[in-house]
C-alpha cells in the first residue's frame, strides 16, 4: 500500500516506515508518542497542532502534518540540535521534488524567502525514542485560518513548477529525508553537522534576540552568522567581528529583514 491511501487509521508502509493515517486529529505527536521506533502517524488537519514552546501550528486541510518516531539512546545532551539535522534532510528532499529557494531559520523553521512554510517539532517520546514532529504547508493557506500569517506564512506551491496536489506526494520522501538525518546526526552529531548546516542559512539576515528568562545576552542584535561547532548562535556586529551566543539563553529568533 503506498503512501497516503488506506482507510484511517489503518497502518501502512512508506519506505521502511509503519505509518498511520488519519483524516483529523488534535495532535500527531499525541498519537505516535507511545510507538515504537520508525512508526509515523500523517494526519490531513489537525485541530489542536503545536509548535516550539507549545505554541498553536495552524494546520489546516492542504498541508502535511507527521510525527515520525526514531532511535534514541537516551543522551539527550548527545543529541542538541538534531532538529536542524532533520530541517536539513526534509530541505534536501524537497530541493530534490523541485521545490526551490528552501532555507533553514534557527532552531526549527523551513522558510522560502521572509515566509515560513514549515515548522519542526523534536520531543522525547519514551525513553529509547524520539518524537519528530513536522508541519509543512503545501497547497493550503492558513492566514486564512489565522489572520496573523498573511504576510510571515508560505507554503510550497507558489515556489515550483511541479504539480503539487498534497501531502500524499512528499511523505514518502520527507520520511525518507528524515531517516538519512538520523543516521547521519548518529554518526557525526551537531559538532561534525554544523559545516554543512551552515551551507543552509541563505543569505545573512539581520535578526534580533530575545533573551531566555532572567539572562543578560552580550549582543541582542546583528547578522546571522550560522552556528559553532557547541550549538552556539554566531551573531556579526557592524564592525565585522563576532559574538557567539549559548544557544540555551535565547528563547526566540526573530528575523527583522
Amino acid at each position: 500500500m503506498t503512501a497516503g491511501s488506506g482507510p484511517a487509521g489503518e497502518p501502512m508502509t512508506a519506505g521502511g516506515w509503519k505509518v498511520a493515517h488519519h483524516a483529523v486529529v488534535e495532535s500527531t505527536q499525541a498519537l505516535a508518542r507511545p510507538l515504537p521506533a520508525w512508526s509515523a502517524v500523517v494526519a490531513d488537519a489537525q485541530s489542536a497542532g503545536r509548535g516550539q514552546r507549545d505554541r498553536s501550528f495552524t494546520s489546516d486541510a492542504g498541508g502535511l502534518y507527521v510525527s515520525a518516531v526514531v532511535p534514541f539512546d537516551g543522551d539527550a545532551l548527545a543529541w542538541r540540535g538534531f532538529a536542524l539535522a532533520i530541517g536539513r534532510g526534509v530541505l534536501n528532499a524537497l530541493t530534490e521534488l523541485g521545490i526551490e529557494d528552501l532555507r533553514l531559520r534557527w532552531p526549527n523553521d523551513l522558510m522560502i524567502g521572509p515566509r515560513k512554510v514549515g515548522g519542526i517539532l523534536v520531543e522525547q517520546g519514551g525513553p529509547r525514542t524520539l518524537l519528530v514532529g513536522l508541519g509543512i504547508n503545501i497547497t493550503n493557506r492558513p492566514w486564512l485560518t489565522d489572520h496573523a500569517l498573511r504576510y510571515v506564512a508560505g507554503r510550497l506551491l507558489d515556489h515550483t513548477d511541479r504539480a503539487l496536489t498534497g501531502p500524499a506526494q512528499l511523505l514518502e520522501p520527507v520520511l525518507a529525508g528524515m531517516r538519512r538525518a538520523h543516521q547521519e546526526f548518529e554518526s557525526r552529531r551537531l559538532a561534525g553537522m554544523a559545516a554543512v548546516l551552515n551551507e543552509c542559512w541563505g543569505v545573512p539576515r539581520h535578526v534580533w534576540l530575545e533573551a531566555a528568562g532572567e539572562v543578560e545576552l552580550a549582543e541582542s542584535q546583528g547578522a546571522f552568522a550560522g552556528i559553532e561547532q557547541d550549538g552556539r548562535v554566531r551573531l556579526a556586529r557592524p564592525d565585522g567581528s563576532v559574538v557567539s551566543i549559548p544557544e540555551h539563553h535565547i528563547q526566540r529568533l526573530i528575523e527583522v529583514e
